[in-house]
């Protein structure tokens, strides 16, 4: 297998981290040089050490990074591999600021959208409730799709009629009907014709 890259290590370091930031030039470069089971060569043993001890003594660690290592070359951005630049770093910081800019105003645009919706509906259910003075507020939260049930449930043409109705599956057949002298919509006072 092939050696890993800055970028996954990069991200490894990164979700180690509590808010997710980003790895120090100290932390990449001590990570991408020891490997386990692997002996390191003794300069990068030497740097790795003065890392750690300037580090211990108080300095940041883009202090000591720099202190042991020299001023940054121009072009060349160290501990993020081959093909990163300054200007292509840049705009993926740009990036990233903008993409944690926009992820916050959909936050804040949701949470105000939640807001308003709540405010017009308790407008709108006091309005409800100041025009229909009877109403019981039990009755209202049946119509909402609360978990209590309604004394009249609305959708039940049973319960709106307060008789038994004949049960249509949607076939198209007419339903079979009682022996009994009903009669029926037409007039026929119940009269069996043959």
């Amino acid at each position: 297998m092939g050696p890993i890259n800055f970028a996954r290590v990069r991200v490894a370091l990164r979700a180690t981290k509590e808010n997710n930031e980003e790895p120090s030039k100290s932390e990449m470069f001590i990570t991408t040089r020891t490997k386990k089971g692997k002996e390191v060569h003794t300069d990068t043993q030497v740097a790795i050490s003065e890392l750690q001890n300037r580090q211990s003594s108080g300095e940041t660690a883009d202090d000591a990074f720099r202190a042991v290592f020299g001023k940054k070359q121009p072009g060349r951005v160290r501990c993020y591999g081959r093909s990163v630049t300054t200007s292509s770093l840049k705009k993926d910081e740009e990036i990233t600021k903008l993409k944690q800019k926009h992820a916050n105003e959909i936050t804040s645009l949701k949470k105000e959208m939640k807001e308003m919706m709540r405010e017009e509906m308790r407008c709108f259910f006091s309005q409800f409730v100041k025009n229909n003075a009877g109403l019981d507020f039990h009755d209202i939260q049946g119509c909402v799709g609360s978990n209590i049930p309604s004394p009249v449930d609305a959708s039940s043409a049973r319960a709106m009629r307060g008789q038994n109705l004949p049960h249509y599956s949607g076939s198209t057949h007419a339903p079979s009907l009682e022996k009994e002298n009903t009669g029926d919509a037409i007039g026929y006072g119940g009269h069996k014709s043959i």
